[in-house]
């Protein structure tokens, strides 16, 4: 690919602006005794995109790399491992399962053009400057006993937010019956993922058996949580990229294609629900059930139904008969999957006695709220609504809307954006304040 010089200071205009490590760094600092006098065992959960994905068998780094954020999804190499398997899963299981797995929350995002490193901080300043606060981090995934300690707990975002739950949960429970209870932080998807496992811990999810009863056996091994920007009640921005494609990061990363995002169990869990209108028809009429049914998806051509991407398919059948009819059911399941997840995640949120809720929400930007039918395979997005840029502010406040007469439930409304949330002094002065308590 061939980047021009402006794209070049136009990138290096956005590291310039995302500086904010000495800030983050002065505020650490000042919370390191109260946080000391804690030892406090943090675990922190990135967002959806941002936990960095290996292949078990190779040993070769997926999503996150140096050289560029991921493999080229346009080789069928690179599509087959960063989608998931078009193959039946087991029972109750949300996708089939395959050699991928998460490797470490993303510190930086980027990519090397002729020799000259260009990239743009993820977590790296939070992360760095919660060691300053007292927390020294741990390999990932590996959450001690007691602290003090930082654990980042990536997930595979490309799996069901159920599935990160139940993984969240086995590492917490195997750390024995006199383990300390933790603090978690979850960005985004990852405030989802804590969220679900608090309601429900490591409990089975099939949609076709049931909902599971909200136990909040999490709260065994939480005593408190803060949740940055989740969207509990879904975002438009992935109803769109899943039908379209993502170009995320423009010159970072080619456009992913709409056939490996319709793989995900999480593309259709972290889209509105089926009430909520956020899709139009072409003459402007809100389409029954928010566009979350199979057929529609099939009559215009959409995901794993677009007639553009049939090679693709085949990349990812792996031989066998009809992969277009084995990919509409697939797609079918999911969809099905996900709109029984949306009525489990949207009972009401009363945490019990021991744990505390914290949720800090953005809001001041435009933010997607409505797509419509746009013709060849895709929508355009018609219209917005407040919130951080990328979750509607109405949907990250979902179930806490309460909290000025709950004991347990605080809500923070501040004017920031979704991708830098946990990097803004303001929402970590929040955080440092709710591990040091």
């Amino acid at each position: 690919m061939r980047v021009g010089k402006g794209v070049l200071l136009a990138m290096a205009g956005v590291l310039a602006g995302c500086s904010g490590g000495s800030d983050l760094n002065t505020l650490a600092e000042s919370a390191r005794p109260q946080i000391e006098a804690r030892d406090p065992v943090v675990v922190f959960l990135p967002g959806t995109l941002a936990a960095s994905l290996g292949n078990i068998e190779t040993g070769e780094r997926v999503w996150g790399r140096y050289e560029s954020l991921s493999l080229d999804p346009r080789e069928a190499s690179g599509l087959r491992q960063l989608s998931l398997p078009l193959s039946p899963p087991e029972p109750g299981d949300a996708a089939a399962v395959d050699t991928i797995r998460p490797v470490d929350a993303l510190r930086r995002a980027g990519r090397t053009f002729l020799g000259l490193r260009v990239s743009i901080p993820v977590y790296e300043d939070a992360l760095a400057s919660l060691g300053v606060a007292g927390l020294p981090e741990t390999v990932p995934m590996a959450i001690p006993a007691r602290g003090p300690a930082l654990t980042p707990f990536p997930y595979d975002w490309r799996r069901s937010i159920v599935d990160g739950a139940q993984a969240l949960g086995r590492a917490l429970e195997g750390r024995g019956a006199e383990a300390d209870k933790v603090m978690l932080v979850g960005h985004s998807m990852g405030g989802a993922v804590a969220l679900h496992y608090l309601m429900y811990g490591t409990a089975a999810f099939d949609a076709e058996a049931g909902l599971p009863p909200v136990t909040w056996a999490g709260a065994a091994q939480v005593k408190r949580a803060v949740l940055i920007g989740p969207p509990l009640r879904g975002a438009a921005v992935a109803l769109r990229n899943t039908i379209n494609g993502n170009s995320l990061a423009g010159p970072l990363i080619p456009t992913y294609p709409t056939t490996m995002l319709a793989t995900h169990p999480s593309s259709f869990e972290l889209m509105p629900r089926a009430g909520a209108g956020a899709m139009l028809g072409e003459g402007g009429t809100p389409i029954a059930e928010g566009g979350l049914d199979p057929a529609l998806w099939q009559r215009q051509g959409w995901g794993l139904a677009n007639p553009l991407e049939g090679q693709e398919r085949r990349w990812l059948a792996g031989g066998g008969d009809d992969p277009d009819a084995r990919a509409l059911t697939r797609q079918a399941a999911l969809i099905a999957r996900a709109r029984a997840f949306h009525r489990a995640t949207d009972r009401p949120v009363q945490p019990p006695e021991g744990l505390d809720l914290i949720l800090i929400a953005g809001k001041g930007h435009d933010t997607l709220s409505t797509v419509q039918i746009a013709g060849d395979h895709r929508v355009a997005g018609v219209a917005h609504t407040d919130g951080d840029g990328t979750v509607p502010l109405s949907s990250a406040i979902a179930g806490f809307e309460d909290s000025d007469r709950h004991p347990r439930k605080r809500l923070s409304v501040l004017e920031t954006k979704h991708a830098r949330m946990v990097s803004d002094p303001a929402v970590f002065s929040i955080i440092l304040e709710a591990i040091a308590r």
